[in-house]
């Protein structure tokens, strides 16, 4: 074989890969300027003074019938006023292969999707409000077993998106036995603590790798969970979703716990909104009265 032939067949080769990777690239970028569009910025002013900035996803058929909510809560990296693209850059299930955006899951799963942000306002601003947590103090109070003492007072950011939930469901039209909830990390803090403030509000319900307040067992142990946690956590303890897990299924609670082993935080999130399960749980629960 010729030298002459062997050069021409290696360039040949890296304009095929250049141009498949450009493709990649190119098809990549549509996906997610697609996503960004699909998800409507917007703004709520709150009773308790704060403007909450979020996103909408409403399906075609947002008219003709009545849908589920999903919610999602991210973590405390993406806080702010900004209302970006960071807001859900972690939400799996709106940002991987089988995006809930896409046309073939809204045919099997039709549904709105709201992702509000939370506010940067004070270094202690969270979804979450725990005893010891103050402007000075952000994480005082938090154990090393994962837990916290819920403040009988909720944030700023986590009132106005309750509110902002419920006036979303009176104003469109949202089957109310179908609210779902998901967090991740700060978020997955918010998810215990929703519920446990609105337990009538939520049919189920998705903490990924977030601290919570085992005394809210009572309030919560109707709600279907799936909780997920990695056990290499170097942020939040894994113990915490232990105790959750074990606390609620010895009230017979519906749930489910995943523990990855020698995953770390952000891994946790990656590989649960990669489980083919996930999205076909979620949308099975609906809230009896």
């Amino acid at each position: 074989m010729s030298t002459h032939f062997l050069k021409i067949t290696l360039i040949t080769f890296l304009f095929i890969t250049s141009c498949s990777f450009k493709n990649k690239k190119h098809n990549s970028n549509i996906f997610k300027n697609k996503i960004d569009h699909l998800l409507v910025k917007n703004s709520y002013n709150s009773k308790n003074g704060l403007k909450l900035p979020y996103r909408l996803f409403s399906p075609k058929n947002a008219n003709q019938t009545y849908l589920p909510l999903v919610i999602f809560l991210h973590g405390r990296g993406d806080r702010g006023t900004d209302n970006g693209a960071r807001i859900y850059h972690e939400a799996g299930f709106i940002t991987n292969q089988n995006s809930l955006l896409s046309s073939k899951m809204q045919t099997s799963f039709p549904c709105y999707i709201l992702i509000p942000q939370c506010s940067d306002k004070t270094e202690n601003e969270e979804w979450a409000k725990w005893i010891g947590n103050t402007p000075k103090t952000p994480f005082n109070g938090l154990t090393k077993n994962g837990s916290y003492q819920m403040n009988p007072i909720p944030s700023e950011s986590g009132a106005a998106t309750l509110e902002l939930i419920e006036k979303i469901s009176d104003s469109l039209l949202i089957d109310k036995n179908r609210i779902y909830l998901i967090g991740v990390s700060m978020g997955g803090f918010g998810t215990w603590e929703f519920t446990s403030r609105k337990p009538h509000l939520f049919a189920a319900a998705i903490p990924m790798a977030g601290y919570s307040d085992p005394s809210q067992i009572e309030n919560i142990k109707h709600i279907p969970f799936w909780i997920f946690h990695g056990n290499k956590d170097e942020w939040n303890p894994v113990e915490g979703s232990r105790t959750m897990y074990k606390l609620l299924k010895e009230q017979n609670a519906d749930v489910n716990y995943t523990e990855y082993k020698g995953i770390n935080h952000g891994e946790t999130f990656v590989k649960a909104f990669n489980e083919p399960d996930l999205i076909p749980w979620l949308f099975s629960k609906t809230k009896t009265n």
